[in-house]
């Protein structure tokens, strides 16, 4: 029972990082896009790849979700979605070059102590 209840959390937190690389992949799209808008995907292959790869993740992201709601409470599993705000930035930082602020660290801590509290 305990290793079905961790495979469950395991599901939600992967789910969690593959909507993050969605988020990031998004953004890499509307970086190479720039003003043009989504007609200029008709020319630039690699922002059509890239965003289809991000619906598709977004797509894999859903299915695992659903498969973990069906023994986690939505309530409890909502929770880690929190989690976003924490990972995002950070491979925003790595990926991107996005800055990190200090403050942005302690808001980070924070999500994660609330989340292990309320989860608990």
């Amino acid at each position: 029972m305990l290793a079905a209840g961790v495979a469950n959390y395991a599901i939600i937190i992967t789910c969690v990082v593959v909507v993050a690389l969605g988020q990031l992949l998004f953004k890499t799209v509307g970086t190479r896009l720039g003003a043009s808008g989504f007609e200029a995907m008709l020319h630039d292959h690699k922002a059509a790849a890239l965003f289809l790869l991000a619906l598709a993740l977004y797509g894999m992201s859903t299915l695992g979700w659903v498969l973990a709601l069906r023994n986690v409470p939505l309530s409890t599993a909502y929770l880690f979605m929190s989690l976003s705000f924490v990972i995002v930035p950070t491979l925003a930082f790595f990926w991107l070059g996005e800055p990190l602020s200090p403050r942005f660290m302690l808001g980070s801590l924070l999500i994660v102590c609330g989340i292990v509290l309320a989860a608990s």
